[in-house]
C-alpha cells in the first residue's frame, strides 16, 4: 500500500515538472536575422504552397485575422501598387482561421473568398499553427519579409501606416539590387 501511494505521488510530482518545464520552454518569436520557419498551407483551390519552396524569392508575409482583414488588405494593395508585375517578390496574407466557427464548411469559406479575392494570394492556416509559430498579434498584422535565402530582414506588428511601408519598401528594394547568382 505504501508502496502505492509514494509511486503515485512519484507520478504526480513528475508531470508537475515536465508541465512546468514545457511553459518555461515557450518559444519565441522568430526575429530579423534568424531564418523562417518552414510552412505549407493552401489557398482557396487548395492549392498548397510551401515558404521552402519560395527560397530564391523575395516574401512579404502578412499575418492576421479575419477581425482585421480590412487592415491585412491595406498592406498587400500598397504591396501590389508597387510590386505587382515583379516576379522576384510574392506576398501572401496568412489568415487565422481558428475563429471560424466549426459549423461553417470550408469549402463555403473557400468559395467566399473566390468571390471576395484578397489583392495578394490567400492562404489558410486552419489550426493556427503558423501563427503560433510566428507568435502573431490578433489586434494588428504581423508582418514578415523574408529574403532570397529565407533569412527574416524586416518585422512589425502594426496597422498600415505610409511611413512603416516605406520601411518595408527601402528593405525590398535593397534584397532586390542584390546580383543574382548564375
Amino acid at each position: 500500500m505504501k508502496l502505492s501511494i509514494v509511486a503515485i505521488i512519484s507520478i504526480v510530482f513528475f508531470g508537475l515538472i515536465v508541465s512546468f518545464a514545457d511553459e518555461k520552454t515557450e518559444s519565441t518569436p522568430p526575429k530579423v536575422g534568424d531564418t523562417a520557419p518552414d510552412w505549407t498551407l493552401q489557398d482557396p483551390e487548395e492549392k498548397e504552397h510551401n515558404l521552402k519552396k519560395l527560397r530564391g524569392k523575395i516574401v512579404f508575409l502578412i499575418m492576421g485575422n479575419r477581425k482585421i482583414r480590412k487592415e491585412d488588405d491595406k498592406w498587400a494593395e500598397a504591396f501590389q501598387k508597387d510590386y505587382r508585375e515583379n516576379k522576384k517578390v510574392v506576398a501572401y496574407i496568412i489568415a487565422d482561421m481558428r475563429s471560424v466557427p466549426g459549423f461553417i464548411p470550408k469549402r463555403f469559406i473557400r468559395s467566399q473568398l473566390k468571390k471576395n479575392a484578397p489583392p495578394v494570394r490567400f492562404l489558410m492556416d486552419w489550426k493556427g499553427e503558423v501563427h503560433k509559430q510566428y507568435q502573431t498579434q490578433k489586434e494588428k498584422p504581423t508582418l514578415y519579409l523574408i529574403s532570397q535565402k529565407g533569412t527574416i530582414v524586416f518585422h512589425r506588428k502594426t496597422n498600415f501606416k505610409p511611413e512603416t511601408y516605406a520601411e518595408l519598401k527601402k528593405e525590398i528594394d535593397k534584397l532586390l539590387a542584390i546580383p543574382e547568382k548564375k
